[in-house]
């Protein structure tokens, strides 16, 4: 009998330490603000008509082309120290380099996260764009991620980044609806979008959008999530401004001739051709801008698909898309340039 009760005490005790710790997490759960300004200036007018946007989600610079990740089917949590720092060192490169680019959407950026060894990345990213302006808004953050167990994750505040080579009217951050469920949701992204709006020389204006959508649901999250952007965008081109989106969908844009890909925890699902009015536009390149994490990548058999992309308003037109083909050397996407040219 008594040691019965021992166990029954153990038990009792493993419980409610379980309990404890999901009380502490429900109180502690980041709630992303509905909406929050992040930069607001003196308006300056946008004189040209034509730009170049790059988006890139550089994976924290934690999920190069060797690595594999727990989540998604691999067995790593994290990278090195020092491969983290030479990654982080070759996206700054990278970025800095791109000397025709008017505007730089980023995604995973962390800020001070145990993944990423507590380097303030946006921090780095900002130094190699001294004629930039740099603003982020946070999307992830947690006290501490327990899996995987044997080597959790930790800490993680991660964010959006927006750089600009011409001054803001106003940055701001909208939260994604949220509709996924406690523990889950404490663990994950607080999904959201970040909108720059700038004036222009006829009167009205440009909206540039950066969003990181849903990945580890089952579709509904994801469909949700459009379909409040949609609902934002449509009612700022009513207003006859402009409009363009790009970043990280986790989504196969509805002009995409990619098949959908299952690995453990994701699936690029596909955004329905209904959704937006057919004279949106989604705007993709030719190759893969991500591969799949359950394996390190190998060029020849490794699933990729293409979740990086824009959708632009009516009045608005792509001149030219490109996928940049880094192999997956130091993020797990590829970086997406595009030029827009303005129907002023």
């Amino acid at each position: 009998m008594k040691f019965l009760r021992r166990i029954l005490i153990c038990v009792s005790i493993i419980i409610l330490l379980f309990v404890i710790f999901f009380v502490i997490l429900f109180f502690m759960d980041f709630k992303s603000p509905k909406e929050q300004i992040i930069a607001q200036n003196d308006c300056e007018i946008l004189t040209d008509d034509t730009f170049n946007i790059l988006t890139w989600n550089i994976g924290y610079a934690g999920l190069d082309a060797s690595m594999d990740f727990f989540y998604e089917g691999g067995n790593q949590s994290r990278q090195s120290k020092e491969k983290t720092c030479e990654n982080l060192q070759k996206i700054c490169d990278f970025i800095k380099n791109s000397d025709t680019v008017d505007f730089i959407l980023l995604q995973e950026v962390d800020i001070d996260s145990k993944r990423s060894y507590n380097i303030n990345e946006f921090y780095e990213i900002k130094a190699a764009l001294p004629s930039f302006y740099a603003y982020y808004s946070i999307n992830y953050k947690v006290s501490f991620v327990p899996i995987p167990i044997t080597n959790p994750t930790g800490k993680v505040l991660s964010s959006l980044v927006f750089c600009t080579k011409n001054k803001v009217c106003e940055l701001k951050h909208f939260a994604y609806p949220n509709t996924m469920k406690l523990p889950s949701r404490a663990f994950l992204y607080d999904r959201c979008f970040i909108a720059a709006r700038y004036n222009l020389k006829n009167g009205k204006q440009l909206l540039i959008i950066n969003t990181h959508n849903s990945a580890f649901d089952s579709g509904e999250q994801r469909i949700e999530e459009i379909r409040f952007l949609k609902q934002f965008v449509n009612a700022e081109y009513s207003k006859g401004n402009y409009v363009i989106v790009g970043g990280d969908w986790n989504q196969i844009p509805p002009s995409c001739s990619d098949d959908v890909k299952t690995v453990k925890n994701f699936t690029a699902t596909k955004i329905p051709y209904d959704l937006f009015s057919s004279d949106w536009h989604w705007f993709v390149g030719d190759i893969p801008t991500n591969r799949y994490l359950d394996k390190a990548y190998n060029a020849e058999n490794s699933l990729t698909t293409t979740i990086d992309f824009f959708l632009a308003s009516p009045n608005v037109e792509c001149v030219n898309i490109e996928v940049i083909d880094l192999q997956f050397a130091n993020s797990d996407h590829n970086p997406v340039m595009a030029q827009f040219k303005l129907k002023l």
